[in-house]
Parts: C-alpha cells; structure tokens; sequence
C-alpha cells in the first residue's frame, strides 16, 4: 500500500500509574529556487548599441568636411586633426539569491582588423553603495575570460561608461564593429 508513512510511538504503563509519553517527528522542508538576472542596457530585448564617430577637420582654418565631391578648401598640406566622439553610457544591473554571483564578458575581435582595438574601448562603473562593476577596465578584459563579483540577494546597479581611445588617425575609413556578451553566473 502506497501514502504517506508517519513515525509513531506509544507509552503505555499496565499499572496505570506515573508519566507516560510519545513522540512522534515531522521533518518540515522548503525548496527556494535559486534564480540570477541581468540586464545590460534597455528593456529592448535586441540589446543596445553604442557608437562613436571620428572627425576629422581639415587644417588651415579647421574646416569640417562636409558630404560631397570637388568641393574646394585653403588646405595647407598638413593631415588633418583626428578626434572622437564622447563616452557613451548604459546602465548595468544583476541581483541573484545564490550564494555567490559572478559576471563575466566575451568579445569577439574588433572587425576588420586595422581599426580599434577591444582594448581601445574604456569601462568605469558608477552607482553608489549598489555598485556593480564592470569585468575588467576595458573591454579587452573580456577577452580573457576576466569576471567580477556582485552580492547576493541584493539589487546590484551601474551605469557604465565606455571611453574609446587608440590612435583614430590610423585607422582605415571604415565601419568597426564588435558584440559583448556579458554573463552573469550564480553558484
């Protein structure tokens, strides 16, 4: 017969007399799933994108260029200055209730080559007392297999800045372009 087995006792005494007892146990369980979240940038599901623009301004007289052809300029034969385009930011956040939360990055190389590197790119984290920091100062730490730790059962939140650096005036005229994918582990 199948069911539920419950532990039993008796006491008994034949004279009627003294302090009879039983006892019986009942183990009592409570099952927590453990979860981990983690959300780079906005609620889009498609992930977000961060771009940089090189300028360029053509020397005497810092002229910007403008789309076109034949267009005349006083260019007074020295190469022109080279500069990018501001940080860009995103906020970061991750909360799990294992006992140990842990994030990491992979990259994939910065394509084509001859542009900037993954190194290039700069990461500084800010939030506070719920910090959450980014895996590595660049996001060539992500090619290493580098990760950072987070508190558990606690709301961790960052905004994360990205500075690109490198030397933009040696770079090739193109489109660069790379994917992180950030990980967030719970053990």
């Amino acid at each position: 017969m199948g069911g539920a087995q419950a532990e039993s006792t008796y006491g008994y005494s034949s004279s009627g007399a003294g302090t009879v007892t039983a006892t019986a146990r009942l183990n009592l369980s409570v099952a927590v799933p453990k979860m981990i979240l983690l959300r780079v940038g906005a609620a889009t599901g498609t992930g977000d994108s961060l771009n940089w623009n090189v300028t360029q301004t053509i020397p005497a007289g810092a002229v910007a260029p403008v789309n076109g052809n034949n267009t005349a300029v006083n260019w007074d034969g020295n190469a022109p200055t080279v500069g990018i385009s501001g940080t860009q930011s995103t906020v970061a956040s991750a909360w799990t209730n294992a006992t140990t939360g842990t994030l990491g990055c992979t990259a994939a190389p910065v394509a084509p080559a001859g542009g900037p590197t993954l190194a290039d790119f700069g990461v500084t984290a800010s939030g506070g007392g719920t910090n959450l920091p980014h895996p590595g100062a660049t996001v060539g730490a992500c090619a290493g297999g580098t990760t950072s730790g987070f508190t558990s059962n606690s709301v961790r939140s960052s905004t994360w800045t990205y500075t690109l650096g490198g030397t933009p005036a040696s770079w090739p005229a193109g489109t660069y372009t790379s994917t992180v994918t950030y990980t967030a582990s719970g053990v």
